[in-house]
């Protein structure tokens, strides 16, 4: 039978020069289990400390930190361009360690084919990622951090463009609330349900153009907890599917995973195709 079409809305690069044939087998292999599109999140060009690097990557993402992570916004577009792979690779910007002239990197990147931003708001240490806050880490204030964070906004507004968004709900709701108030209509996607399953229903119900992925939590899906399944039933419409994996991971099972546990849930064929890849495309702005 042939595999079900999906998007995968939610990956990370981390990608260094070595790893082109990897990113190419990858991305090859996944077609060939029915991926559609796949968006990867990509770091501009940056000069980090390799220490500072490590200190603000979590544990699973340590080992594909190097001192060659420099420029994968310019790697991702080549090698995207050398594959042919433009009708399937979706490059996002990543802006989460960018403190100065936000618009302009934005910009930079837009022109060298991204298609949209993902930020996470880390405002002090994280104990579910195990990192230091990126203001610490940067050796910024907290104002300087919010006003990026609020320049992201603004930028995702003005350019039209998706934004994928790291932010834990349970803590900063009322933040999040008011920039989604203020650039009506951004469309946003918070991964990992928010961290909370009661605010990112809040936030479904109260933001038309607002999303989530359960990125990250697949054992937890598979453990068929009725609030989860009740959730996913409720909000199908607004769920993407995605695995905040790495792109170069070895394997595609971190991957098929999310596409698989969706494919196989007691749900309407029409609620399944919302998650693998129609609310994908809405949120692209991409046609079905």
């Amino acid at each position: 039978m042939e595999a079900r079409k999906f998007i995968d809305a939610h990956v990370h690069g981390f990608i260094k020069p070595e790893d082109k044939y990897r990113f190419k087998n990858k991305i090859h292999s996944l077609i060939d289990h029915g991926l559609e599109k796949i968006i990867i999140a990509a770091l501009p060009y940056h000069d980090f400390d390799y220490q500072l690097k490590l200190s603000l990557a979590p544990p699973h993402i340590q080992p594909y930190i190097s001192t060659n992570n420099f420029d994968e916004i310019r790697l991702l577009a080549d090698w995207t361009k050398e594959y042919n792979l433009q009708n399937v690779v979706i490059p996002f910007v990543d802006v989460r360690f960018v403190t100065e002239n936000i618009r302009k990197t934005i910009v930079n990147a837009i022109e060298a084919g991204c298609k949209g931003i993902k930020g996470a708001f880390i405002p002090e240490s994280d104990r579910v990622l195990t990192i230091q806050g990126i203001p610490q880490a940067l050796g910024i204030s907290s104002e300087q951090y919010f006003r990026t964070q609020e320049d992201i906004f603004s930028a995702a507004h003005d350019l039209h463009l998706p934004l994928l968004y790291h932010i834990n709900l349970s803590q900063h709701f009322d933040w999040l609330c008011s920039l989604l108030k203020k650039f009506n209509p951004v469309k946003i996607n918070v991964p990992h349900l928010g961290y909370s399953l009661r605010r990112i229903s809040d936030l479904l119900e109260g933001f038309d153009n607002a999303y989530t992925d359960p990125s990250y939590l697949i054992d937890l899906l598979n453990k068929n907890n009725k609030r989860y399944l009740s959730f996913i039933e409720r909000y199908h419409t607004k769920i993407l599917s995605g695995s905040d994996t790495i792109i170069v991971k070895k394997g595609t099972d971190d991957i098929i995973a999310y596409p698989s546990y969706f494919t196989h849930l007691s749900l309407p064929d029409s609620a399944k195709d919302r998650i693998l890849r129609k609310n994908a495309c809405a949120f692209l702005a991409l046609p079905e």
